[in-house]
């Protein structure tokens, strides 16, 4: 009996197939609890992915320069990108229930304290399952512990480092099934193209011979990826990069048909919703949410004098006795919105414009605030995100865990690059560029949030870094 049992556990070890599906048996059973025992999660940032959802699928939205749920103009406005609320119309199409039960509305509402105005509810009564929302998501919860196991074993060839990983990283991780997956947000959709993204490019890095196809298809992801969350629009441009680094290398050879497959698709999807915000709302960009972002790295540290904008800073003197909800007074400039619209006679996209103006003035003339807030930022989006209540406890042994893995890669590629590979070495650098863009960009927001997305490729560069700088050494001490 006892031969048996260590039969089945070296074929179980030994079997990547068999050790997937270990892995998917054994991350169901946290989501499966979420499922019945949790409520989907919404956040103001929620209620705005919902508006564009309406819009997207044709739906009446009427213009409303600041929904009170949605932090945000009720017509979008250009706030947000198309993919997640597309994602978001196709689980409300498919899904057997049209609306959301009462009693989860009830639920939601008196979790989080805040009422739902009648407008959403109609939709989230009679149109919108957001309990399908959270069990789809905790299905993408499952897709990316499974790519980033089958990622991880490509790198490493170990599978148990691939198993533990797998489990630790995303399988196991209560920010994930307790957490990130319950909320109608954009993360675990963007982990999952990103996860998918990093796994086609690996496949094409060991292919002898790259089809045009496959091609097209790591480009279309990489744009997806970028209007999923603008975070990820370098994603847009790194399967050319990647190419144009092996022809640097001389690896593979120049074509400009492979030139014209890495770059059309983006160019078509990213060129074609900031033409469809020109014509609709004459904000020729990506998202209106990039001004305000940038003026948090000041409103974050109530430096509202930075800005030479007399309105702009009476404005936001004004708000910051009626938000008892914004934290450290960064989220004051959403709340000022409305009364910027009316003082300045300008609609909210070239409010988002002059914001951009007035922050890059500001940037100028406090250089010093603004280092501070990069600085700030980049301290926070490096910390382990804390566990949900209930796992507090467990945070204790991860932090120190959680620290290494989003910094023990990056460093060791830096200061080391020459021992590991060219595509290592790539993925290194559009995550420091990625890093870079976002605390610059939007730093005063929330980079603890912001790092979510990050996480997974971090950790995987610290796994596949340190166990190659591991089997190295062996080898070296083995042939001593």
């Amino acid at each position: 009996m006892k031969q048996i049992g260590n039969s089945l556990i070296r074929q179980v070890t030994n079997s990547p197939k068999t050790l997937l599906a270990l892995i998917i048996l054994l991350v169901s059973f946290p989501r499966i609890y979420a499922t019945f025992r949790r409520v989907p999660n919404l956040t103001p940032d929620s209620f705005s992915y919902l508006n564009l959802a309406r819009i997207l699928r044709g739906e009446q939205v009427p213009h409303l320069d600041m929904d009170q749920n949605a932090w945000a103009p009720r017509d979008d406005q250009g706030f947000r990108t198309p993919v997640y609320p597309l994602f978001l119309n196709t689980i409300f199409f498919f899904s057997p229930k049209k609306g959301t039960e009462e009693t989860i509305l009830q639920r939601i509402q008196k979790h989080k304290g805040f009422k739902i105005d009648a407008w959403h509810l109609k939709f989230l009564r009679e149109k919108e399952n957001l309990k399908s929302v959270q069990i789809v998501q905790h299905g993408l919860g499952l897709l990316s512990t499974a790519f980033l196991f089958r990622l991880l074993l490509s790198l490493t060839g170990n599978l148990l480092v691939a198993f533990a990983g797998a489990l630790l990283l995303i399988g196991w991780n209560p920010t994930w099934f307790w957490g990130y997956e319950l909320s109608v947000w954009t993360e675990t959709l963007t982990v999952t193209l990103l996860l998918i993204l990093l796994r086609e490019l690996y496949k094409l890095e060991q292919s002898q011979k790259i089809r045009l196809r496959s091609l097209w298809w790591v480009s279309l992801l990489g744009g997806l990826l970028a209007l999923t969350r603008p975070q990820f629009i370098l994603a847009a441009i790194l399967p050319f990069t990647w190419w144009v680094y092996k022809v640097i290398r001389k690896t593979i050879v120049f074509s400009w048909h492979n030139v014209v497959a890495l770059l059309l698709p983006p160019l078509i999807l990213i060129g074609g919703w900031i033409i469809r915000n020109g014509i609709r709302y004459g904000f020729w960009g990506i998202s209106t949410v990039t001004g305000f972002n940038l003026c948090m790295h000041f409103t974050a540290m109530n430096k509202f004098d930075v800005f030479k904008d007399i309105t702009l800073q009476q404005s936001l003197n004004k708000h910051l006795s009626k938000c008892p909800s914004c934290i450290n007074s960064r989220f004051i400039i959403i709340h000022a919105a409305p009364d910027l619209i009316t003082e300045w006679e300008l609609p909210f996209p070239v409010v988002s414009k002059r914001l951009e103006w007035e922050a890059f003035k500001a940037i100028i003339h406090y250089p010093d605030i603004f280092m501070k807030s990069i600085v700030k930022a980049i301290i926070t989006f490096f910390k382990p995100l804390p566990f949900p209540t209930g796992f507090a406890p467990f945070f204790t042994i991860w932090f120190s865990f959680g620290l290494l893995l989003k910094i023990g890669g990056l460093a060791l590629v830096l200061f080391m690059p020459k021992k590991f590979s060219p595509f290592m070495q790539t993925l290194t650098a559009f995550s420091v560029a990625t890093i870079l863009l976002t605390v610059i960009v939007a730093g005063g927001a929330e980079p603890d949030r912001y790092s979510f997305s990050m996480e997974p490729l971090l950790a995987l560069l610290t796994f596949v870094t340190i166990y190659s700088l591991c089997v190295n050494l062996w080898i070296v001490k083995k042939n001593k």
